[in-house]
């Protein structure tokens, strides 16, 4: 892929972050209204920590590959994360899916475990198949919010894509951030209904 100069604090995530990033993502998507009821667990703490631990291990995965980027903040400590996939890439690679599945039963128990399953099926049946990057993840920390930090990170995630000509997509798990994808020019492209009632809209963007 075309290689351009970052933003300055914007740097390849390396696996350094890969615990700052799963603690960014757990406070950002213990709310988030499809994630959020995937985590049943009634004690708060129990629960981040279950957050946590599902998170590290996708972070683990996606750091496999070089295309995540995070922002770092004046003080050091992260401003906000993001977590892309190359093309033909899948968030949990064929090697790690036993792995993957026992650490969701450890972590949810064999009650809850399922929803998690179905949902990442529901997910990967409505991704495209023309080749793409994936945004699969993008998170502020909590004392960064509403400073324009994630989308300042994702534009710098598009240009890299746009100078190689790949075009991206994501999913939106909450409507709130609908149109700061529609401005960057993602287009809708399919809306996941999970078995929850929880659904998602997908956006695709071709290459600026």
């Amino acid at each position: 892929m075309t290689q351009l100069q970052l933003p300055e604090g914007v740097r390849p995530a390396t696996a350094g972050d890969a615990d700052a990033m799963a603690r960014i993502l757990s406070a950002a998507f213990l709310p988030d209204p499809v994630w959020g009821p995937l985590f049943p667990e009634p004690d708060p703490a129990r629960r981040e920590a279950q957050t946590r631990a599902y998170w590290r291990f996708m972070v683990d995965e996606a750091l496999r590959h070089p295309d995540s980027l995070v922002l770092e903040g004046e003080a050091g400590g992260l401003r906000a994360i993001s977590v892309w996939l190359p093309p033909g890439a899948d968030e949990v690679a064929e090697d790690a899916h036993d792995a993957y599945e026992t650490m969701v039963v450890d972590l949810l128990g064999p009650e809850a475990a399922p929803a998690m399953f179905r949902s990442g099926e529901q997910f990967g049946a409505a991704r495209p198949t023309d080749p793409h990057a994936y945004l699969t993840l993008l998170a502020v920390a909590p004392g960064a919010r509403g400073g324009g930090y994630g989308m300042s990170l994702l534009r710098a995630g598009l240009e890299r894509y746009d100078a190689a000509g790949i075009p991206t997509y994501l999913e939106s798990s909450n409507p709130a951030n609908d149109a700061r994808y529609e401005r960057l020019g993602y287009a809708p492209y399919a809306v996941v209904r999970l078995d929850d009632g929880g659904s998602a809209q997908t956006y695709w963007r071709d290459p600026a």
